[in-house]
């Protein structure tokens, strides 16, 4: 019985300690005006815990990617001022343009399967070209994730202590982050939007 009891304690303490956990509505309402009330919240939320760890912080990536979602404003200024959003310091905006962004992401991407659109804002464009290599060699449409893999080659960012890492790596991580931690929030399937 009190191990029981200590279980649930401890699980609840998780969900409390959880900073995310308090952006979940906020998120879900900045997507859902964007997108319409179909989409997918939760990834935005496991967006923002990939990309900051729900923190409102200003990156030390050296570009200036700023708050939960490590929004870069200055590559993104003018498409957000199109939108009303001239400033990143609350976290309404932020999230506002967490969405608008992602929507942008989306039409960019080379596929309706979300994936692809959380790695076009990770890591730009490029993706596309991966899928569409995949798509002229192996003669198929939709190109999943880990075949699409097979058709990255980007650079090997080296760092100062000598270790490397491929970017083929971080970006093809990043969605597969991304749906994890997701999946924590609220997952459902949505019929409009695959993941995967």
């Amino acid at each position: 019985m009190w191990r029981l009891f200590f279980i649930l304690l401890s699980s609840m303490l998780m969900l409390w300690a959880d900073r995310c956990h308090n952006y979940i509505q906020d998120v879900k309402l900045a997507h859902y005006e964007v997108f319409g009330i179909d989409y997918p919240y939760w990834y935005g939320v496991g967006q923002i815990k990939q990309e900051s760890g729900c923190r409102d912080i200003i990156s030390l990536d050296g570009v200036g990617s700023q708050g939960l979602a490590q929004i870069t404003f200055r590559v993104w200024k003018n498409y957000l001022f199109k939108k009303n959003i001239y400033t990143l310091s609350s976290v309404k905006h932020q999230l506002k343009a967490q969405a608008y962004i992602m929507k942008n992401c989306k039409k960019q991407a080379y596929s309706s399967h979300l994936w692809v659109a959380y790695q076009v804002y990770n890591g730009g464009s490029l993706v596309n070209k991966e899928i569409a290599k995949a798509r002229k060699k192996l003669h198929i449409r939709e190109v999943p994730h880990d075949i699409a893999r097979l058709f990255c080659k980007r650079k090997v960012i080296r760092f100062k202590n000598g270790q490397t890492i491929n970017a083929c790596d971080i970006n093809y991580e990043y969605s597969v982050k991304v749906f994890m931690y997701g999946r924590r929030y609220a997952y459902m399937q949505s019929k409009r939007y695959r993941y995967w």
